[in-house]
């Protein structure tokens, strides 16, 4: 038993090091070798060595409970004796060979665990979607852990043994597809986030230029203009509000939601620095007040609603004006853009056949109506559908259902109801008092919509309405208008609405 133990040691060092040459060759890392290296195998030479003192053990009480081997003590140490003494050196040097291949290989193991590859690849399906998107965010430089579990060996363990319940589903393929969000038992951004953005330095505004394009045969460029009044997280800077007035640290701002994924917030609680609360009900809510007493409440943090920092989704028109915009797609290709997000929206079963209805869909329809572009610009064509694959697989993951509409964006309130989940004009206090939904007045100015700028340029006889099209104004009167959202209209993944009929086909009204 001791030298099979021995022998399963010698092996696995062998393959340690043979592996490890092999990832040192390679061009590329790969999250399976260096599972296989840094826990895998030390754990089976950690489990020979184990097997080794185990048949030593056995040894030694064989021959204390038989008569004629009583004399032989086993291990027996003799350093007088030539032999005894050069089996002790080798033993020693082994010894401090496996125990030191065994620290290397476990501090390098904590290390890998720790690593952006093991999270992302190592699980591949059931991460792929949050991968995808992690690699192509703002944050791809962070450590998956330095959000995810932070600071401190408590949280490192508490995490790990979170992970082997999430292990075990993945390999008997119990687990939630799409993966379930909000995570639940994830540190407060308080202890994560801020350590790189400090709500006590949160002030100022920002310019933002967006670039949009119309869903008419010239895809027509348009820029929508405005400033995202950022605010600040600290009076130390002055009288200060905006967006950021939520995480003013003389601010606390507590909310109930009746949904898992935090979409449907009917009670708001805000705690002033003098003490005194105020607390806001949706005149929504069929809910009684012992039923809004017993929702579970929520301190608000920054993930309430950056809720995708590093795992967003784009739109399919949104992914499609940012191509265009920077000339991925060509501009004067008639209709392109109506006709990519169309495509991109319909259900496929995967990827290898969405990747061929937007091919056929587009040669079709040019066919049909443009045949001089197939003819003429077959490259231009042959792009553009490459890009528009590249956004669906960007955002699509048929086999873990997950598609345009699966994870909302609390940020903004175009695609998702986001800020207008309590901002909604619905929420008011038992005296009557609405909370603020004024979004000009507190947290951009008021879009302009004109031609395309230069950066940093706003044109200065911008007058066309920030919306492309009005309601009519004897509608404004209909209740169910006057609470019209944004993401009503906009919803992520829906087709584009231009005007009325867009929602009410085929019906009339006097």
């Amino acid at each position: 038993m001791s030298f099979l133990g021995l022998l399963i040691v010698l092996l696995s060092a062998i393959l340690i090091f043979a592996i490890l040459l092999i990832e040192l060759l390679g061009k590329t890392p790969h999250p399976y070798l260096g599972m296989f290296v840094f826990l895998v195998l030390p754990g089976i030479a950690a489990g020979g060595v184990f097997l080794f003192l185990i048949g030593m053990r056995w040894e030694a009480g064989r021959r204390r409970k038989n008569a004629n081997l009583a004399d032989l003590p086993y291990p027996k140490v003799d350093l007088n004796e030539p032999k005894q003494r050069k089996l002790f050196v080798y033993t020693v040097v082994g010894g401090a060979f496996v125990v030191t291949l065994l620290s290397w290989a476990g501090y390098e193991g904590y290390e890998y665990t720790e690593s952006v590859s093991f999270c992302g690849q190592t699980c591949h399906t059931p991460m792929a979607p949050e991968y995808t998107a992690y690699l192509d965010s703002a944050h791809a430089r962070v450590r998956c852990v330095e959000c995810h579990v932070g600071e401190g060996a408590t949280h490192y363990v508490r995490s790990k043994l979170q992970g082997a319940h999430q292990l075990i589903a993945v390999i008997t393929g119990e687990y939630s597809r799409p993966i379930a969000t909000p995570i639940k038992n994830l540190r407060p951004a308080r202890e994560t986030c801020e350590k790189c953005h400090w709500p006590e330095k949160f002030f100022g505004a920002k310019l933002l230029q967006l670039p949009h394009y119309r869903y008419d045969d010239k895809n027509t460029p348009e820029q929508v203009t405005l400033v995202l009044k950022t605010g600040g997280g600290s009076k130390t800077h002055g009288e200060s509000g905006g967006v950021h007035w939520h995480m003013m640290i003389e601010n606390s701002v507590s909310f109930a939601a009746t949904d898992a994924k935090l979409q449907d917030i009917p009670w708001v609680s805000s705690k002033h620095k003098d003490g005194s609360e105020t607390t806001y009900v949706s005149r929504r809510a069929k809910l009684s007040k012992a039923q809004l007493d017993a929702l579970p409440r929520h301190r608000m943090d920054c993930m309430d609603c950056h809720n995708r920092p590093a795992h967003g989704f784009p739109s399919p028109d949104g992914g499609i004006d940012q191509a265009l915009f920077k000339g991925q797609i060509s501009q004067t290709l008639p209709r392109i853009k109506r006709l990519l997000v169309e495509a991109m929206m319909e259900d496929y079963p995967d990827s290898a056949t969405a990747h061929r209805a937007i091919s056929d869909r587009l040669r079709e329809h040019y066919q049909s109506n443009f045949p001089e572009v197939l003819k003429e610009r077959k490259a231009d064509l042959e792009q553009a559908i490459q890009v528009a694959t590249r956004i669906y697989d960007r955002a699509v993951f048929p086999e873990m259902h997950v598609n345009w509409q699966t994870y909302p964006t609390n940020i903004g309130h175009r695609n998702w109801p986001g800020c207008f989940r309590c901002h909604d004009g619905q929420h008011v206090t038992a005296d009557g008092v609405v909370l603020g939904n004024d979004c000009a007045g507190t947290c951009h100015t008021q879009p302009k919509r004109s031609a395309p700028t230069a950066l940093g340029v706003v044109d200065p006889n911008a007058n066309a309405d920030w919306h492309p099209w009005q309601l009519p104004s004897k509608s404004l009167d209909i209740p169910a208008h006057q609470a019209l959202l944004c993401s009503n209209c906009h919803r992520a993944g829906r087709g584009p609405i231009s005007g009325c009929d867009g929602c009410h086909k085929n019906q009339s009204y006097n």
